[in-house]
């Protein structure tokens, strides 16, 4: 699990300013040495204690706490603001442009769900702690849905079938360069082998696709069962919500969502609790 480090407030200076200070006196005192053909001096000790050095002037990572919503550094006492959920894992300063606070987050690892549709060919819902939704990625091409409809229409449908295999490629490049931004734990995508329909069918070329791109990829994928995952409430888990066109609305609790959100997120929340 890697870390961000994010830039923060300063709500509280404590020691900073002063350590700013003996820095930029230091660095001024240096250069005039240097003019006069003389070595530089040593770095006092009251900023090697800190591992400030002419080629280091950073602090960190320093022991963090929380005080009433905000964040106490340790060492230097400054006070910052917090800019985020979540626990931050320490603190660094940097003084090479000013004085900055950052504090370092775990990112996090999603687990993904993908729904495969025809108005939306991917719909891409990425969860993290309690399910929460972390990221939302809709992959449509009107170009796909006129193939798709064609095939539907079509007795044999063979042509349009390879014509929906060479378009597909472009939304499954887009899907790749999201997913890869946000590097899941796992992705969990529709079993569609379970349909024999038609529309299944012509899903199902596209997953395999999908499927085979996501493992060259080095992402990990589970397959799930896809029934009733649109039906489902992903709010409450009522399991006989109304789809109403392309809202999904829950009797129970009153949710209303796009049903291919709703369907992906239930993925998602499912793979999160069960792969």
């Amino acid at each position: 699990m890697s870390e961000q480090l994010v830039e923060v407030k300063i709500v509280d200076y404590g020691m900073l300013k002063q350590i700013h200070s003996d820095i930029l006196y230091y660095i001024n005192y240096r250069n005039a040495i240097r003019k006069t053909g003389g070595q530089d001096p040593p770095v006092p000790n009251r900023l090697k204690e800190f591992g400030i050095a002419p080629n280091n002037l950073r602090i960190g990572p320093l022991k963090i706490s929380e005080i009433n919503g905000k964040v106490k550094v340790s060492k230097i006492n400054a006070i910052v603001e917090k800019p985020k959920e979540g626990i931050p894992e320490y603190a660094i300063i940097s003084f090479e442009s000013g004085v900055k606070v950052y504090l370092a987050y775990k990112e996090q690892s999603p687990i993904v769900g993908i729904d495969l549709g025809i108005r939306h060919l991917f719909t891409i819902v990425a969860i993290v702690e309690e399910g929460k939704v972390y990221k939302t990625k809709y992959i449509g091409d009107r170009k796909m849905v006129d193939t798709f409809t064609k095939y539907l229409g079509d007795s044999q449908g063979l042509v349009y079938l390879n014509d929906i295999k060479s378009q597909v490629r472009q939304p499954i490049s887009e899907a790749l360069s999201f997913l890869e931004a946000i590097k899941p734990k796992v992705i969990a995508i529709e079993d569609l082998r379970i349909y024999n329909a038609k529309v299944g069918k012509g899903l199902r070329a596209i997953e395999q696709i999908l499927e085979k791109e996501l493992f060259s990829h080095g992402f990990k994928v589970r397959r799930l069962d896809p029934r009733n995952t649109t039906k489902i409430c992903s709010r409450c888990g009522y399991r006989s919500g109304e789809v109403m066109g392309s809202i999904f609305v829950c009797p129970s609790c009153g949710y209303k969502a796009d049903r291919d959100f709703n369907a992906a997120y239930n993925l998602a929340l499912k793979c999160y609790f069960t792969c």
